[in-house]
């Protein structure tokens, strides 16, 4: 016998529940959502004891339900900014979203270990359990949805691009607060969120600096989250901030000089002054975290790990020599696949067939919760694709301004329809709308910062589409030479 239902959700992740939960207050459609893993969540649920958000609990999960308790850090290194939730919260924030609010509406069925048949957009599906490899046909009345659009790999299950020799121990972050205290040294390698999070973590129980090597196959860009506070609280900062970056973007003649003008703005940061970035994923430190984090002397800047034994770690350019008493930990899963570059191509919204992809940048659980409300609200798909051109994450800076302007030509096209404007700058999901809006008339000296975004967007746009049409001849005119 089939199940039926308005919505098949593939996947039951952060982006999904953020669909399903805008669609459950705007509709009275019916969802079943099916996951591999055992729980609502997604990636959280294999997240690393110590992952905490890197962006404010007050615009992250689900429009209807808020995360974390409307609070300021007062100790760690986020201390002064507003909370950070940890991964277990994250958790366990879903798991009571699906327990008291999903289930208990009545209109949501929820498929654990199981797996979706059927190739997204042909029409037909079944539902099969991983335990028992029982199916279940499923009829869809009105879309399937796809909320795996991401493919990010996450460090306790991706696979490994390098080799390492018996005796020599190296684990995902997941294992560093068990086995930690059984080592004398420490080398973490990759530079992204999580490497960050494991140096930090290392430093703020105690850890000698000079205990830790560190491996930054490349130097990142680093955003400074002091300037991504929502709330009237932080408005020059935040909204400041971005004004100053939006007229950086205006008039920076080159894209190393945008970089530069972003740090002396205090937008971004990098570990060390004297080495240049060659990556942008957007990883968010505070200056006290990055004070902590330049303690760390033994950096070795040799391109990715390749192999690992007991006295020697060799990488793609030279090789160094390690303690054997060491615990390595790997922190090289990747943030940005290549999948999920080629998937941003594809359209949200197609016959039978919505896809969660990213419509603001760094923002999916916004994002999820856009398509939601435009699906719930609008009559066709004609009138929703030009407010849904996908964005993704990033691996350069390059990309970062490419992926920027998409982003700024969504947003132009949001304000632009009043309903969709008030939604937005209602929604508990959105960063800076709300404190936008909160602006009152006689407040003279913020209205001037908003004065100045709004006359530096449209310079900004058309000097990013210079920059970047810079970038594709130069990739273009390489290509050529090289054949």
């Amino acid at each position: 016998m089939s199940l039926q239902t308005d919505y098949l959700v593939k996947g039951c992740g952060a982006t999904a529940m953020a669909f399903v939960d805008v669609m459950l207050q705007e509709t009275d459609a019916r969802f079943i959502l099916v996951d591999r893993r055992a729980a609502p969540g997604g990636h959280w649920n294999d997240a690393y004891p110590f992952v905490r958000l890197h962006q404010p609990s007050a615009c992250y999960g689900v429009a209807s339900r808020a995360l974390g308790h409307d609070r300021t850090d007062s100790t760690g290194f986020n201390q002064g900014l507003l909370e950070l939730a940890s991964g277990l919260e994250v958790a366990d924030y879903f798991h009571q979203l699906m327990r008291d609010t999903f289930l208990a509406s009545g209109r949501v069925s929820f498929h654990p270990l199981s797996e979706l048949v059927g190739e997204p957009g042909s029409g037909t599906y079944a539902i099969r359990s991983l335990l028992s490899g029982a199916t279940q046909p499923v009829e869809v009345r009105r879309r399937l949805v796809d909320a795996t659009m991401t493919h990010t790999s996450i460090p306790l299950t991706h696979t490994r691009k390098f080799t390492v020799a018996d005796g020599v121990s190296c684990v995902p972050p997941n294992d560093l607060t068990r086995l930690a205290p059984g080592w004398k040294r420490y080398t973490v390698m990759g530079a992204g969120k999580t490497a960050i999070d494991s140096v930090s973590w290392l430093l703020a129980h105690g850890a000698p600096p000079d205990s830790i090597t560190w491996v930054l196959p490349r130097d990142p860009w680093l955003s400074n989250r002091a300037q991504m506070q929502p709330g009237l609280d932080h408005f020059d900062q935040s909204i400041g901030g971005i004004a100053r970056q939006y007229e950086i973007f205006a008039t920076a003649g080159s894209v190393r000089e945008l970089c530069l003008q972003m740090e002396a703005a205090g937008r971004w940061m990098r570990l060390d002054p004297d080495v240049w970035p060659t990556m942008y994923h957007a990883a968010t430190v505070t200056r006290l975290e990055l004070e902590q984090l330049r303690r760390i002397g033994n950096k070795v800047r040799l391109g990715r790990v390749q192999h690992i034994d007991m006295h020697r770690m060799r990488l793609e350019r030279g090789e160094v020599a390690c303690d054997p008493e060491t615990l390595y930990v790997d922190c090289t899963a990747r943030a940005l696949d290549h999948a999920a570059q080629a998937a941003a191509g594809q359209p949200v919204f197609e016959d039978g067939l919505i896809r969660l992809h990213m419509l603001r940048i760094y923002q999916p659980t916004f994002s999820a919760a856009l398509i939601g409300h435009l699906e719930a609200t609008m009559a066709d798909d004609a009138a929703r694709r030009p407010l849904c051109q996908p964005t993704h994450m990033t691996d350069t800076v390059e990309d970062y301004l490419q992926v920027q302007m998409v982003n700024m030509r969504n947003q132009a096209a949001w304000n632009a329809l009043p309903e969709l404007r008030n939604w937005i700058r209602a929604c508990r999901l959105d960063m800076f709308g709300r404190t936008m809006a909160q602006v009152t008339a006689d407040d003279a000296p913020r209205r001037e910062v908003l004065g100045r975004l709004m006359a530096a967007t449209g310079p900004a746009l058309q000097n990013l589409q210079r920059l970047t049409a810079g970038l594709a001849e130069g990739r273009e005119a390489a290509t050529a030479t090289a054949a």
